[in-house]
């Protein structure tokens, strides 16, 4: 018997072993023109092995390239794509960049960092005030929503004036503050009181069950 130990390691494994000895074999057809109508055989067999595949855009020239990396792109034929070049298959992708730029109140999050620098830039003084009362509702909404916290206008305005670095002179009277009232809290506010309901469930079975042999006519 045969284990996949003692086997060659499969390049792409989702086709299976199987499909990896058909392409060797089709590599080692001498006729061109037979290896490539061969070729046209085993990618209708990669698209009944992976239906799906046709929802991808230009699925047939990854059907082609998966073919040429299985052959170890030793595969010469006459296909519809020019052959994939090994060093573009295998380039690693670039690093992602990372926003390293620090946010002094990161339970708001970063975008709301952006609203308070657009803010600082709006000439208009009606707009820049309703502006920033649509921040200031935001701040509040937010706090009571995850940090299960009211903020008072003077605690958002202080904050305001540091997010802005000062450049936001405001005073807590004129902010115009919309408070959600039927605000949906996190579904972590609710786990403790899962878990008291299931706890009270769990002693009340408890105390039927020990006072049903008890009588209590007496």
């Amino acid at each position: 018997m045969e284990y996949n130990t003692q086997r060659p390691d499969l390049l792409l494994s989702e086709y299976g072993r199987g499909m990896q000895k058909m392409v060797d074999k089709v590599v080692e057809v001498p006729d061109r023109e037979l290896r490539s109508k061969l070729s046209v055989s085993l990618m209708n067999v990669m698209i009944n092995l992976n239906p799906s595949i046709k929802d991808l855009d230009n699925y047939q020239q990854k059907l082609w390239d998966h073919l040429h990396i299985m052959s170890g792109f030793k595969l010469d034929i006459d296909g519809p794509y020019p052959k994939p070049v090994p060093e573009q298959i295998h380039q690693k992708p670039e690093l992602v960049p990372y926003n390293n730029v620090r946010i002094k109140f990161r339970f708001y999050g970063r975008n709301l960092q952006y609203m308070v620098d657009r803010a600082t830039r709006v000439d208009d003084q009606a707009i820049k005030q309703s502006f920033i009362n649509m921040i200031a509702s935001f701040m509040t909404n937010s706090s009571r929503n995850w940090n299960n916290e009211n903020l008072t206008p003077d605690v958002i305005t202080e904050h305001l004036k540091i997010l802005s670095k000062d450049k936001l002179h405001l005073n807590s009277e004129d902010l115009n503050i919309h408070v959600e009232k039927d605000i949906k809290r996190h579904p972590g506010h609710f786990k403790s009181n899962n878990n008291n309901s299931r706890n009270n469930k769990f002693r009340n079975n408890n105390n039927k069950n020990r006072n049903r042999g008890k009588d209590t006519r007496f």
